[in-house]
This record gives structure tokens, sequence and C-alpha cells, in this order.
């Protein structure tokens, strides 16, 4: 399967207004990774943060990812965990096996998952519980693409907090 590329798009209707609390970092509009293998959850993630502004590249499995990550350069990673051919969880060890610091942003339905956050090698910058509200995951987008010299907190402490609470969106 091709990996889908989403670029911002001004809507013909003019209806596009630019998020003045956008740092000067995303400025340069930030390329973002999605990996999940749920065709609905992947669609409607990609082209909300591609509506954000954001370089929006779409793969339908671990592997996929994997492979895009190989070939493009991507400022953060948004994954799902249980995926087809290789899980979350496995990408994200390739990725820190392979030395790349991309920030990376687990989105799952498995509340267990929430505590490889402490896990300083995975290095995962936030969890997000599945289904999401899509103003909460901009919130953890824009935060992790900050610079370490943008946030007074650089580390976990600097995110919002996350919880495995029941979500109403009807995302996954």
């Amino acid at each position: 399967m091709k990996l889908q590329t989403l670029v911002p798009a001004r809507p013909r209707d003019g209806s596009f207004v630019t998020d003045s609390s956008l740092s000067p970092l995303l400025a340069h509009v930030g390329r973002i990774l999605v990996a999940e293998d749920e065709e609905c959850v992947r669609n409607a993630t990609s082209t909300f943060l591609a509506r954000a502004g954001f370089g929006v590249g779409a793969a339908s499995d671990g592997l996929q990812a994997w492979e895009a990550l190989q070939q493009e350069h991507y400022d953060l990673l948004v994954t799902d965990n249980e995926m087809p051919r290789l899980t979350g969880l496995e990408l994200i060890e390739r990725i820190r096996g392979a030395g790349m610091s991309l920030p990376i942003i687990v989105a799952s339905g498995s509340c267990w998952i929430k505590e490889l956050l402490v896990d300083e090698r995975l290095d995962i910058v936030a969890f997000i519980r599945k289904p999401f509200d899509s103003a909460e995951l901009l919130t953890l987008v824009r935060i992790a693409l900050q610079s370490p010299g943008e946030t007074a907190a650089t580390n976990h402490a600097g995110l919002p907090p996350t919880s495995c609470r029941p979500a109403t969106n009807p995302l996954k």
C-alpha cells in the first residue's frame, strides 16, 4: 500500500483561519507521521492535523511507518500500538535503536500503554487514550513540537496530563 501524504490546503470557500496561538516554530509547518491501522481513524486524524496546518504522512501499519521514516524526515510520530506487521511499541523500539530522536505520541485504547511513558529508553512524550478529543491531540502535538528553549519544562512534565478516562469522541 502506498504511503498517503496530506499537506495543508486552503478550502475553496476561504474558511481557513490561521490559529494565532501557533508558535513561530510551527510556522514552518511541522511534518507529522500518523501510524494507524484503522482506516477511518487514520484518515480522520491525518485530515484534522493537515487542516490544523501540518504536513502529514499516513501509514497503515508499523512496518509502513518504519519505511516512511527511513525515506522522509518527520518532526513527530503519532502512533497506535495494536497494528499488524509491527506494533507501535516495536516501531518505537526500532526508532530508538536507530538513534532517531523524534518526539512520539502514542494514541491507544489500551490503558497499560500509558505506563511506557516512564520508560526513558523509549522516550515517549505523551499518551492519549482512544477515543480521543481532537483538541486534546492538537494540544499534545503543539507541545511536542516545541523546541526545548520554548518551554520551561522540556520533559514529560511539560505535557498536559492524560488519563485512562472514558472519552466521548466516537473515533475508535
